[in-house]
């Protein structure tokens, strides 16, 4: 989903300071948000025109712009909501970080009055004309299990490849498989 909000006269440089503030990774606010796989803001304050093609004369932008936009897979319960869900789970997951980030833009109502809230985000999203993702059906968790189970896995291979020595190797490999792989998609 893209959201654009304008920015309010001479308010960016503020917000990208409050941008550049955030932890990046795992420490981000948006990794608190579930079902989250990619989600940026970007002011957007100028058009560039160093490339070949660009217009000969510039259009300006009448405002500065904040672009949000984030990829999600919500399980199919919360799916059907969308994007009122997400926009909930802004306001419950990261609440002081989108009311430090969104105050700097135009008719922000803020986040304590929820509904308010979800209801400027939805009017700030603009379409989209084509999309892709590669895993459509699968949640950021999802994805997380696969990758811990073949981690899992390969440390098991590595550990255990000189078990199949001797006549009762298979049988102490599939006890230690038994045992161990239960843990690895947790």
């Amino acid at each position: 989903m893209t959201l654009i909000t304008p920015i309010l006269p001479d308010a960016s440089d503020e917000l990208r300071d409050v941008l550049r503030g955030f932890k990046l990774g795992s420490g981000s606010p948006l990794a608190k948000v579930p079902d989250v796989h990619f989600a940026r803001w970007v002011v957007i304050d100028r058009l560039r025109l160093d490339w070949p093609g660009a217009p000969k004369r510039p259009s300006r932008l009448r405002s500065q712009y904040l672009l949000f936009s984030a990829d999600l897979t919500a399980p199919a319960y919360r799916a059907a909501c969308l994007p009122g869900t997400f926009f909930r789970d802004l306001a419950h997951h990261i609440p002081d970080e989108c009311d430090a980030v969104w105050k700097h833009c135009m008719n922000f109502p803020g986040v304590d009055e929820v509904d308010h809230f979800v209801k400027y985000l939805s009017h700030s999203q603009i379409d989209i004309d084509l999309y892709y993702a590669a895993f459509p059906d699968l949640t950021p968790s999802d994805i997380s299990r696969a990758i811990n189970a073949r981690q899992g896995f390969a440390q098991f291979v590595l550990q255990h490849q000189d078990a199949l020595v001797g006549d009762r190797g298979h049988d102490t490999l599939k006890a230690a498989y038994i045992k161990e792989s239960a843990s690895w998609a947790v």
